[in-house]
């Protein structure tokens, strides 16, 4: 074992003859933006349903997801990445409505478990699928794509494994993101 002695990035530009300005670039101060939404489950809700929960442009970078539900007495989600189904908002007509491929799937979060009341939960990388290291790339970057599809994506709540039990039970996200 050794002791390390690591520096950020920002930290290291601080420390720099002369100064590097840390006020622009990734990882820079900068405004977040907070997205926070909702929707009503039914008790209904079969495997394989889906709840489009939040739309971001691919461009944003993805700093914290948080997750709240009422309870369900049964049920399991995954938390997933399609692209946007809209026609209006600059997403390719071939990628429209679509899960992304390869990584899309499970990309926050996979089989939470909704049972109970989820109070607050981070599920940014539930999954393991999204590593802090992703925190200041752009999302479709993040998400393993080679270049900017453009347009948007939607983060999806997919009943997974177990069907939802009860009625009216409301399923809640919080993202917060920088331009």
């Amino acid at each position: 074992m050794s002791v390390e002695a690591l520096k950020s990035t920002s930290i290291t530009n601080l420390d720099a003859s002369p100064i590097i300005a840390n006020t622009t670039g990734e990882g820079a101060a900068g405004i977040q933006y907070v997205q926070s939404e909702y929707v009503t489950v039914s008790a209904s809700a079969s495997v394989g349903s889906t709840y489009r929960m939040i739309r971001v442009p691919t461009t944003v970078k993805l700093k914290e997801l948080i997750l709240e539900s009422e309870a369900m007495g049964a049920g399991a989600i995954n938390l997933s990445v399609y692209y946007s189904d809209s026609t209006t908002d600059g997403t390719a007509v071939a990628n429209q409505g679509v899960i992304v491929p390869t990584t899309g799937d499970q990309f926050f979060a996979s089989d939470v478990n909704l049972a109970s009341a989820q109070n607050n939960v981070q599920v940014m990388n539930e999954s393991g699928n999204n590593p802090v290291s992703n925190r200041n790339v752009p999302f479709w970057s993040a998400l393993g794509l080679t270049a900017d599809p453009g347009g948007f994506f939607d983060i999806v709540a997919v009943v997974h494994t177990t069907a939802i039990t009860t009625g009216a039970a409301k399923l809640g996200l919080r993202l917060t993101y920088t331009m």
